[in-house]
């Protein structure tokens, strides 16, 4: 007895919808010596289904396991080929990163020019300002300063005070007096 299962990809899971080319044939390894023929569809229609049961009178024969073949060895250029792939591949990615490390920081550092240039535009208003501010004031108390309501007389050289200037000190020479040498200190007075 033997079993088939349905290799199609059809969702129809009725026996008739089978064909020969996508039934395959179960059987354990060394069962049938004999090549088995794939049933037609109505063959398989007719089978009644039993249950499963051990053929005790045969033996069973282990399943015979292959050893799948190695890899090949690759040849020393190519080996040194991929080798150059692998370390390109490094440093192209450590090359990438740098680049976006100098992007960012040429970024950050032109931002901070253009904002310390508005800075010092704003100062320099700022300082025309005052200075203009400070001239403003000048010329206003000059102004007041020449009014006769100011009670301010002009400066007449008549009665300029002029002082005449000392006479020259002697230069008194400090005494060469040796200074007191002080003990040491016990112990540190702080850091």
């Amino acid at each position: 007895m033997g079993f088939a299962i349905r290799a199609d990809q059809e969702r129809n899971d009725d026996v008739g919808g089978s064909n020969p080319q996508n039934l395959l044939l179960l059987h354990p390894i060394g069962s049938w010596p004999r090549p088995v023929a794939t049933p037609s569809a109505q063959a398989v229609a007719r089978m009644p289904m039993e249950a499963p049961t051990a053929i005790p009178d045969q033996p069973r024969v282990p399943a015979e396991v292959r050893q799948l073949p190695k890899a090949p060895q690759l040849p020393l250029g190519l080996k040194l080929l991929v080798g150059v792939q692998q370390g390109s591949t490094v440093l192209t990615g450590g090359l990438v990163a740098t680049a976006l490390v100098i992007y960012s920081w040429t970024v950050y550092l032109d931002k901070t020019v253009a904002r310390s240039f508005q800075h010092l535009e704003s100062l320099k208003v700022s300082t025309q300002q005052v200075t203009t501010a400070n001239e403003t004031l000048k010329h206003s108390m000059a102004q007041q300063a020449e009014s006769p309501a100011s009670g301010l007389q002009p400066l007449e050289p008549k009665r300029a005070i002029f002082v005449s200037p000392a006479p020259p000190r002697q230069l008194v020479k400090p005494d060469l007096v040796e200074p007191k040498v002080q003990p040491p200190m016990p112990h540190p007075l702080g850091y």
